[in-house]
């Protein structure tokens, strides 16, 4: 990821201040991942600083490791679309590092150097405030489907949609800000006749992604097509107006098994004081379905959906999330640390309000179920010894259940 809010040089890193392929003079380290350190870097020629990716030097000679380099910078490198991050250069490291160590960088390793945004990540701003308003999710949703429309245009298949790959950046002179798309590390890029270009076949019983985003196909190591982006971007929109994925649990493969199987709860049911849209609510049913054929089968027509089902929030007005849903904002307003999409997010899950009406009803409900258990105990002799306060549990649906063997999720 790419943060320029959080620049911070560390201590003893050898390439602060060194310059790396011979036109980046390397200023801070901003943050460091398996694959790679992303540093904040000077580009002398072109006076303008920049972020660049480069990759450790112990994956320098990992084959799989630079294709997957590689293959983001070529992907990145065919996109010009205001909502994908713009890539300004790739190359390789051909000389070592002054005091080069293991894991900062050496020659043969590669580096990519895109466009330095300044904001947050959607998972930092989904981990402070849990929701967003129905008109910022739907212009955010805009925004990354308009980066997917041209990537599915030229073949490229992102693969790993999740909030830390689309960042919140507000440019220069405007009033709102903007979504873009980051990361396409494992995305796919296909040929004319659907095949892949890269080389890098997925192998069976292999699955690429991020399971709480991935579709049923993918969960289940099947071809992908454009559609199988955009459930993972109808996952996104749910998180952002509901304040949870549709499905989580601690086991990745129990996710990926109710993405295969399970039928998400309706977002207008899963958020009832949220004011979603009905149309919007059955949209994202369609786009979350199963089976490919039953989704939208382009970005663009994916975007106009969201337009249509989005017009009666517009026109009543509907522009902050209901609720005071704020959390984790310090005094200062400064931003949190980032939320990793593998986190459990159970502890984000909405506050829901009920009607008021829906509170009486509740009330009678709960004092006939209290006089009827009155009358089985009094019946029975004998009084319940549950303790207090007891979390109940909800069925999951077991991986053996689903017909796939638990896969390998490369990091």
């Amino acid at each position: 990821m790419i943060h320029a809010d959080v620049l911070a040089e560390a201590e003893g890193d050898p390439l602060l201040g060194t310059t790396i392929a011979e036109r980046f003079v390397i200023l801070a380290r901003l943050g460091a991942g398996s694959m790679g350190t992303v540093y904040r870097a000077r580009q002398e020629a072109m006076g303008r600083d920049v972020a660049i990716k480069i990759l450790r030097s112990d994956r320098a000679f990992d084959a799989q490791a630079k294709a997957r380099f590689t293959r983001e910078a070529r992907a990145m490198s065919l996109l010009s679309s205001p909502y994908t991050v713009t890539v300004f250069d790739f190359g390789e490291i051909t000389e070592d590092a002054p005091g080069t160590e293991v894991g900062v960088v050496a020659g043969g390793s590669l580096f990519l150097a895109m466009e330095l945004l300044e904001g947050e990540s959607l998972g930092q701003r989904l981990k402070r405030v849990r929701r967003l308003s129905i008109m910022e999710a739907s212009r955010f949703a805009r925004h990354a489907l308009l980066s997917l429309a041209e990537a599915h245009e030229k073949g490229i298949i992102h693969r790993d949609l999740k909030p830390d790959n689309l960042f919140l950046s507000l440019p220069y002179g405007e009033q709102e800000e903007v979504c873009k798309v980051l990361d396409f590390g494992i995305a796919k890029v296909m040929s004319g006749t659907g095949k892949s270009v890269d080389g890098l076949e997925t192998q069976s019983g292999t699955v690429f992604g991020t399971p709480r985003y991935m579709s049923p196909e993918q969960a289940q190591g099947r071809p992908l097509d454009a559609r199988s982006d955009l459930y993972s971007l109808g996952v996104l929109l749910y998180q952002m107006l509901v304040g949870r994925p549709p499905f989580i649990d601690d086991d990745a493969v129990v996710v990926m098994a109710r993405h295969i199987k399970s039928t998400p709860l309706p977002a207008i049911e899963a958020a009832p004081d949220a004011g979603i849209p009905r149309p919007l609510s059955d949209l994202l049913l369609r786009v979350l379905a199963k089976s490919p054929e039953d989704r939208p089968s382009t970005a663009k027509g994916f975007i106009d959906e969201v337009e249509r089902a989005t017009s009666t929030a517009s026109k009543e007005g509907r522009e902050l999330a209901p609720g005071a849903l704020t959390r984790d904002a310090s005094p200062t307003g400064e931003i949190g640390s980032a939320v990793t999409s593998d986190e459990v997010m159970a502890e984000n899950a909405p506050v829901v309000l009920p009607s008021t009406r829906a509170r009486n009803l509740l009330i009678i409900v709960l004092l006939l179920l209290v006089v009827l258990v009155a009358f089985v105990l009094a019946s029975s002799g004998r009084a319940s010894q549950g303790p207090a306060g007891e979390r109940h549990s909800y069925a999951v649906v077991n991986a053996a259940h689903v017909g796939y063997s638990r896969p390998t999720l490369p990091l």
